[in-house]
C-alpha cells in the first residue's frame, strides 16, 4: 500500500473543515485544470483556493460549522459539499 492511499486532505476556514479523501483526489486529478498535477499539491491547492468562498456560502446559507466532505463530480465539474452525508451545496470547480 502506498503512503498516500489513505491520505485525507483538510482545509479549515471560519469553523468549517473541508475534507477531501483519496478517491476524490483521484477524480480531481482527471479534470483538465488539474491533470498532471501531483499530490499533495493538487489537493492542498484546490482546498486552500476555495475554502474561503465555500465558508462564505455555507455561512450565508445558515449551515452549521463542522466537518464538510468534499465530493468531486468529474462529469459535471462540480464539488458537492456534504455534512453528515447530506449535500449542503454544489459548487463549480
Amino acid at each position: 500500500m502506498e503512503p498516500n492511499s489513505q491520505r485525507i486532505y483538510r482545509a479549515s476556514r471560519d469553523g468549517y473543515a473541508f475534507v477531501l479523501d483519496r478517491p476524490n483526489v483521484e477524480k480531481l486529478k482527471k479534470l483538465p485544470d488539474f491533470e498532471g498535477r501531483e499530490e499533495p499539491a493538487v489537493a492542498e491547492d484546490f482546498l486552500r483556493s476555495r475554502a474561503e468562498a465555500w465558508a462564505d456560502v455555507l455561512t450565508s446559507a445558515g449551515a452549521e460549522p463542522g466537518e464538510i466532505a468534499v465530493e468531486i463530480d468529474p462529469h459535471q465539474k462540480k464539488a458537492r459539499l456534504a455534512k453528515e452525508t447530506r449535500i449542503v451545496i454544489t459548487a463549480d470547480i
